[in-house]
């Protein structure tokens, strides 16, 4: 059972300069956002129908020309920037004033530019190309990035509840915090702030096209696409498309490490996927980088089928023995389908290293519960949380008798929310959570709360698990009535063993 990814819908956003040149401006998504909440991420968001009505000057492409209003109006949304000739007219006031009867509806975009004479020009935008959210993600964007410099006297600040900790940084200064796991930051953010910390700042205030023709050409060679997330300078997550349950279109590899480094969950059978998966791998290799195992986190299906194809790619390309590692249990259940060379257990560590060989532990768990032998991974010093399928982004997790048993997944998920210094996870399927233990908890008040529900059905008549699905899962996609029944399967089981009924 799959779906096909979502379509992306247009968007745009704006890298916004300091009057200095020196700094850029960013900010943290609300985290209780659905989408992005808790990244860093630039001003923008989605294209809407009356952003190609607004007249834009020095605009020969009207395509482009919506996308720079779209900006325009985006920043103003979010930040109270006004980015239009003649806005230097204006007091902070009157712009508070006029932010205020955009956002109660008093008045429009095109009707604030039009009653005070305000106009968006083409030559303050410098396009910067555009980056398309990932396959994985249930929600996805074509966002086209403009360059832009913020009008001298305009402070920025958070002017609707989406954005969080509005503020101008360093280039150099945002990817610290990065490389120290202290922020999460969306990938097309990541990528425009690695190429203005490299070339520097400075250089743009006297040649405002130099750094904007290079953030061009980063997303003309890629096509816009991003194929992998960098989580931290440790961590990248690479999604692979698998036959998985909705809504969920893709399983996520992990490789963990540079200079040593493991691979987790190669899942996909799909050739191309397999494909995109070992160039990515083999840049590695090439770079004198060790390879120490392709690990395996439990045995459902979409997540097990490319680690032998790729065990065997390194084996013809570079004559590597690389084992493929998981936990005994999983191996048991796998036997004649793949064959592991190495069992991993509770609290063993491997010894990694980053691209700078500095070197990290990764800590294993077992978390049964969803299936026996099910690990995640920890780097506690980072507190980046692998989850696997314990806890997952946009969704809830099957646990499906006799493998799953919820008894046991409970625990599993209280010894992952205490897991010491825990801030960020990442799970099999879609982007990482911002805040890992309140994400965790909320797992855990879920399961309880759809229990009470179940016993509630009970109580009032229902005998089967089909019955009691009737009752407590009103409206559920028919698509996806049968996982429901294993989920209360589940809880009728731990209900039994408890004497709860």
């Amino acid at each position: 059972m799959n779906q096909k990814p979502a379509t992306p819908k247009d968007a745009a956003a704006v890298i916004l300069l300091n009057d200095a040149g020196d700094r850029v401006l960013w900010a943290r998504r609300n985290p209780q956002i659905a989408f992005l909440g808790g990244w860093h991420a630039f001003p923008g968001g989605k294209l809407e129908i009356s952003d190609a009505l607004l007249p834009v000057e020095n605009c020969a492409d009207a395509k482009l020309g919506k996308f720079i209003a779209c900006a325009a109006r985006e920043a103003f949304e979010e930040t109270g920037v006004l980015l239009a000739r003649g806005g230097e007219r204006l007091t902070r006031g009157q712009r508070a004033s006029l932010h205020d009867d955009l956002i109660s509806g008093r008045m429009t975009f095109a009707e604030i530019l039009e009653h005070w004479n305000l106009r968006i020009d083409a030559a303050d935008f410098a396009y910067t190309g555009f980056w398309t959210t990932p396959q994985f993600s249930p929600a996805r964007f074509k966002t086209r990035f403009f360059l832009a410099a913020c009008p001298s006297k305009q402070t920025p600040y958070a002017a609707i509840s989406e954005l969080e900790n509005v503020e101008f940084i360093r280039p150099l200064d945002a990817l610290n915090k990065w490389k120290k796991s202290e922020v999460l930051i969306s990938p097309p953010v990541l990528l425009s702030l690695k190429t203005l910390a490299e070339d520097g700042l400075e250089s743009e205030v006297q040649n405002p096209n130099s750094v904007s023709k290079k953030l061009l050409a980063n997303s003309q060679k890629a096509d816009g696409e991003i194929r992998h997330i960098e989580l931290n300078p440790r961590v990248i997550c690479f999604p692979l498309k698998t036959e998985t349950l909705p809504p969920a279109t893709h399983t996520n590899c992990f490789i963990v490490g540079r200079r040593r480094f493991v691979v987790i969950d190669a899942a996909s059978r799909d050739e191309s996927e397999q494909n995109a998966l070992h160039r990515l791998i083999d840049s590695f290799v090439e770079s004198n980088f060790e390879c120490l195992a392709i690990i395996t986190t439990h045995l459902h299906g979409d997540h097990t089928g490319g680690e032998t194809v790729l065990q065997t790619h390194l084996k013809e390309k570079f004559d590597l023995e690389i084992p493929l590692a998981t936990h005994r249990q999983t191996a048991n259940a796998l036997a004649g389908k793949v064959d592991f060379q190495t069992f991993i257990e509770e609290g063993e560590a491997f010894d990694l290293a980053d691209e700078d060989g500095k070197p990290f532990l990764l800590k294993t768990l077992h978390t049964p519960g969803h299936a026996a032998g099910l690990l995640a991974f920890y780097d506690e010093e980072f507190g980046f949380l692998l989850s696997g399928d314990n806890v997952v982004h946009s969704s809830s997790v099957v646990i499906a008798p006799p493998e799953g048993n919820l008894n046991d997944y409970l625990s599993s998920l209280e010894r992952l929310r205490d897991l010491p210094d825990l801030r960020f996870l990442c799970g099999s399927h879609g982007a990482a959570v911002f805040d890992a233990k309140s994400k965790i908890e909320s797992y855990i008040v879920h399961r309880l709360e759809r229990e009470k529900q179940i016993l509630g059905a009970i109580e009032n008549g229902a005998k089967t698990a089909s019955e009691i699905v009737e009752r407590v899962y009103v409206g559920l996609s028919p698509e996806l009535l049968k996982l429901a029944e294993k989920t209360v399967e589940a809880h009728l089981e731990k209900l039994r063993e408890e004497k709860s009924f």
